[in-house]
């Protein structure tokens, strides 16, 4: 109700009015905007206190002004869902990296800048008096702090420091293509200085400690290499007497190492198969300390294993599996190799973590209804519970489309699936203007909820579109002949199979054949020059970071070792296969293109640099054909500023409105 006070003959008076506003009913949901698209919020990097009562994550939403995404913390009670905002720290950066639990759960760690200064220092955070004090003083940045398991220190890795480098920087130019090496630094809280652990002539790429502190598992990678991952290799360093013990010693890129609540064991990801031969799926392996011989687990299984961690008694391992579509949470017995899937639902399983001392996963779902709300899992015969509720309301503010698995076949007979999102206000009956949208990688998948930026999916369901998302040959998922199609022939299946599911949507009458759109970024710019180089049946596409000379990007880039199995060796070798690096490309063809395309590129993306899009776009202009061409400044291989992201958004519904569907659109 609503008081209101009023004067009747100069005598005070109050009248009482029955509120209505409850009973009225709710404002209707209406499509979301690119601008509401860009500002829903982020969650990730949740960390469970020991004790299992409270949970941090970071928060990230948009700060336009700036043009960039603020991220900050929160804490939640875990029982409730009550968060408790944690301070913004001013006078610091507004990035924030993953907090690390001090075993008492008194406290976290983390990493922050402050603002002007030039490195990242590990702070400490106590929740009961809301001090923040500074741990380090270290003259390189400090990064992926982890906690010795008794408390008390820490590790973290840092850049190699010359202390004269700064005076050099004035008058020498750096070398190009080699990095710094990263090295394992050890502290005692008690303490304000650091002391080196691991530094030599290699670069600590990755590390985890032992469940009893004796131990560092870690990868080695050769100085100045660069991201020539196939050179890591996995040792181990004994804290005891400071001996180190090499695990491995082969020609690929293993990753994620951990060890065994015994230490007796290790583990690891690796895209190989059990002979060691390159270009498989991403595959779990197990191997005994000291012993050469590695043991695939699940070679005949079609999943692409994302993530692991050893159980509570080292008999089991828990791992994330992407099956296509989705990727859910496992268990394996590692001595009978048996799988067991622990949970269901069209959804993804992402930002992942299991605490071995108290048993609980932490996960984010991700769904067509939600970017990821943050749930928990306690014992192993509960379901995962919601703790936050971020986005419990967003499928009422706003009409979000109807997401579902299309399965068709290819034209070799090939069983196909993907993702089909329906126009948010599709009529029963009637055809609707597709928009397909192929994935990057190519080594991935599209997956259910796919609130990516460069799809924006659930914009283009409210703008009237169906969206189309396939999961072609030379994706993960689906087993290890299915990515290894692309092995000697990038455009062997996968444009066709993108080509057979349209068809498919067409004949089941979906799909109008006379209002077809694509776009895709990385890898699905790479399948965008290829489908407007192969075919005119597309009214408009968009291409980002797409390649057109196979040659000059395998040089330009800053990752070559993966794309070498599909070519059959590189351009510069002796006998190089020339032909086939040729015959792939797509700059020669682009005197075909029919199609209006736009084209994007971040300025500073060295995985497909700008030049790659500049000859297409060039290529194609000479054509006749109508193009664009957008050179985002600053920007690496994925556009990571809101301002961008909107400005790409609204110039692709603008273009696919103009060539496609007739009607205007204001951005």
């Amino acid at each position: 109700m609503s008081v209101r006070f009023c004067w009747i003959g100069g005598l005070a008076c109050i009248t009482v009015q029955a509120a209505v506003a409850d009973a009225q009913p709710a404002e209707p949901a209406k499509p979301i905007s690119p601008v509401e698209f860009v500002e829903l919020p982020a969650l990730g990097q949740p960390a469970l206190s020991p004790d299992g009562e409270k949970m941090i994550l970071i928060r990230s939403e948009v700060n336009w002004k700036k043009n960039r995404y603020d991220q900050q913390f929160q804490m939640v009670d875990v029982e409730t869902g009550k968060i408790r905002d944690m301070p913004q720290w001013r006078g610091f950066d507004a990035d924030r990296d993953e907090g690390v639990w001090t075993p008492d759960s008194a406290g976290f760690i983390t990493t922050l800048r402050r603002k002007k200064a030039e490195r990242d220092q590990a702070y400490y955070y106590d929740i009961a008096s809301g001090d923040l004090t500074k741990l380090t003083d270290h003259p390189s940045s400090v990064s992926q702090v982890q906690m010795m398991p008794a408390g008390g220190s820490f590790f973290f890795l840092a850049r190699r420091h010359d202390p004269d480098a700064e005076e050099r920087e004035k008058w020498d130019i750096k070398p190009y293509d080699v990095s710094t090496p990263r090295e394992l630094w050890f502290q005692d809280l008690t303490e304000t200085k650091a002391q080196p652990v691991l530094a030599g002539n290699y670069s600590v790429r990755d590390y985890s400690v032992a469940q009893d502190g004796s131990s560092i598992i870690h990868i080695r990678r050769p100085e100045g290499a660069g991201y020539a991952s196939q050179h890591n290799e996995i040792w181990l360093h004994r804290l005891a007497d400071g001996t180190d013990i090499r695990l491995t010693n082969n020609d690929y890129q293993e990753a994620s190492p951990s060890l065994s609540p015994d230490n007796q064991k290790f583990a690891y990801i690796a895209t190989v198969n059990e002979k060691g031969e390159g270009y498989y799926e991403d595959n779990l392996f197990i191997q005994d300390v000291g012993s050469s011989e590695p043991r695939l687990m699940m070679p005949n299984t079609a999943l692409e294993v994302v993530d692991f961690a050893w159980d509570q008694s080292g008999e089991d391992i828990f791992l994330l599996g992407n099956s296509g579509v989705r990727t859910q949470l496992y268990r394996l017995t590692i001595e009978s190799g048996k799988l067991e899937q622990l949970t269901s639902g069209d959804h993804v399983v992402r930002s992942w973590h299991f605490d071995r001392k108290n048993g609980t996963h932490t996960a984010k779902l991700v769904h067509a209804n939600s970017p990821g709300d943050i749930s928990v899992k306690r014992g192993p015969d509960e379901s995962f519970r919601q703790v936050t509720r971020e986005f419990d309301t967003l499928g009422e503010r706003f009409k979000l489309p109807r997401q579902t698995v299309f399965s068709y076949e290819g034209r070799d007979g090939t069983s196909l699936e993907g993702l089909l999102v329906y126009p948010v206000n599709q009529e029963p009956g009637g055809r609707f203007p597709l928009v397909t949208i192929t994935h990057g990688g190519p080594r991935s998948s599209s997956q259910f909820g796919s609130w990516n930026m460069s799809r924006y999916i659930s914009v283009l369901a409210g703008q009237g579109y169906g969206v189309f998302l396939p999961n072609h040959r030379g994706g993960t998922g689906y087993g290890d002949a299915f990515m290894r199609d692309m092995v000697g022939e990038y455009f062997n299946n996968a444009h066709l199979d993108v080509l057979d599911g349209i068809d498919a949507l067409v004949e089941q009458g979906l799909a109008d054949p006379d209002r077809l759109v694509k776009m895709g970024w990385s890898a699905g710019g790479h399948m965008t020059n290829k489908l407007i180089t192969f075919t005119d049946r597309f009214k408009a596409a968009s291409s980002g970071a797409g390649v057109s000379d196979w040659v000059s990007l395998y040089g330009e880039s800053d990752v070559r070792h993966n794309r070498t199995p599909w070519f059959g060796g590189s351009p510069w070798e002796e006998e190089a296969p020339l032909e086939s690096y040729t015959r792939q490309s797509l700059l020669k063809d682009a005197w075909k293109v029919k199609t209006p395309t736009l084209f994007f590129n971040g300025g500073r993306d060295v995985r497909v640099p700008p030049t790659q899009e500049i000859m297409m776009y060039r290529g194609v202009r000479a054509a006749g054909t109508p193009t664009e061409l957008y050179l985002a400044p600053g920007e690496p291989h994925n556009y990571r500023k809101p301002k961008h992201q909107l400005f790409k958004m609204n110039k692709e519904l603008a273009w696919y409105a103009k060539y496609v569907t007739g009607v205007g659109y204001e951005p």
